[in-house]
């Protein structure tokens, strides 16, 4: 009787951990590709694909102060938000987190109206779940602005991103 009572417990104070392990931080990292889509000075935003452990479709607005080609760093990402849609144990799910924090930098001003690049940088904040997170996680792209002189003027006709996605929540 003592042995089935015990074994009773065992499997009682095991059952209460499952939530636990359930809920211990997920560490995923994955490639992104996609395109610039809207931009101004202090705001652009990007949609794409991911591929690795999380694959899915995701979307960007990062926020950030007035762009400056001759300052270090170029812009210091000041707000906005991120979300992946994506399978999370075969459930679909939504991700999404808000940036913190982080740097835009130029890596080619694009002389002579040729292409520029860009590293972004962003840190993440509040990665979750449907909109409810206290992960954390790391943008990191380099985006390149497609140029031409038309008229005498140098037009951005495209961008593209392109880099790593981590994130542990």
């Amino acid at each position: 009787m003592k042995i089935r009572a015990f074994l009773i417990a065992a499997i009682a104070a095991a059952a209460m951990c499952l939530p636990t392990a359930a809920l211990a931080a997920q560490t995923s990292s994955d490639t992104i590709s996609g395109y610039e889509y809207y931009a101004t000075s202090t705001d652009g935003r990007f949609a794409g694909t991911a591929a690795g452990a999380l694959p899915g479709g995701w979307n960007a607005d990062v926020h950030h102060t007035a762009l400056c080609l001759t300052c270090t760093p170029t812009a210091t990402i000041t707000g906005g938000s991120f979300s992946l849609t994506t399978l999370l144990n075969r459930v679909p799910t939504l991700i999404t987190g808000s940036f913190t924090g982080g740097t835009v930098q130029v890596t080619n001003p694009g002389a002579n109206c040729t292409n520029q690049t860009f590293a972004v940088d962003g840190i993440l904040g509040n990665v979750g779940t449907w909109y409810s997170g206290n992960g954390t996680g790391n943008f990191d792209v380099t985006l390149t602005h497609y140029r031409r002189a038309i008229f005498g003027r140098c037009v951005t006709y495209g961008a593209s991103v392109a880099g790593t996605l981590a994130l542990t929540f």
